[in-house]
């Protein structure tokens, strides 16, 4: 088993809320994995420089470049940046966990489906943890350790979800030249430079790392 598997946690970070809410759930999952799992937050790496393309390319090598991701779903429209960097994901087969704690349905699907628009449901290698934040409060509240216990549970429930998807069988199928392929492919599709930080060199490197991960089998 590798000593660590980096995940691409993706979310709102427009807001102190959002900014604090990530950062403690990325020190839960890293706590509650015993360091197997170490989450990438993109908020780290963006600072508070313009905002421009250079943002947007530098978040979607993280993606590329990470083992796993995790998206935060929640609110009654998901974010918009988190629904295209999951795209991004699903384009390059990545395994990916979609959390949810926001306990509002929303969306155009059946109550016993996603509470979220249907184009966002039903790709390989994906998994939905729904967590109701509202009742886990409560349950946890009463408590002398009550957002430790709040983070821990969230943390065990989203490494359950990672454990699983990076079980799945991959659709490269452990064809690395067709991996390469594809993600050169998305490298030019998202144009804008992104291929100044995506070389074919860094590209052949990451599938490498993600092959003896098992993650191209």
């Amino acid at each position: 088993m590798a000593a660590t598997m980096n995940i691409y946690h993706a979310g709102d970070l427009f807001d102190f809320k959002h900014l604090a809410g990530n950062l403690l759930l990325s020190d839960a999952i890293r706590n509650v994995s015993r360091g197997f799992y170490r989450t990438v937050l993109p908020q780290n790496a963006e600072g508070t420089q313009l905002r421009n393309t250079s943002i947007r390319n530098g978040d979607l090598e993280l993606v590329m470049s990470c083992h796993l991701a995790l998206f935060n779903f929640d609110g009654t429209d998901l974010d918009s940046g988190t629904v295209v960097e999951f795209m991004i994901a699903k384009m390059l087969d990545i395994p990916c966990v979609l959390l949810r704690t926001d306990f509002r349905n929303a969306g155009d699907q059946p109550v016993s489906g996603d509470p979220w628009n249907l184009m966002c449901s039903d790709y390989p290698r994906s998994q939905t943890v729904r967590i109701h934040a509202m009742n886990l409060y409560h349950q946890c509240v009463s408590g002398s350790d009550g957002l430790s216990a709040c983070l821990d549970e969230i943390a065990s429930q989203v490494i359950v979800g990672l454990d699983h998807v990076r079980t799945l069988p991959s659709l490269f199928h452990g064809d690395l030249e067709k991996a390469r392929e594809v993600y050169s492919w998305v490298v030019r599709a998202c144009g804008n430079d992104l291929d100044k930080l995506l070389t074919r060199e860094r590209i052949a490197q990451i599938v490498k790392e993600k092959a003896e991960l098992q993650l191209f089998a």
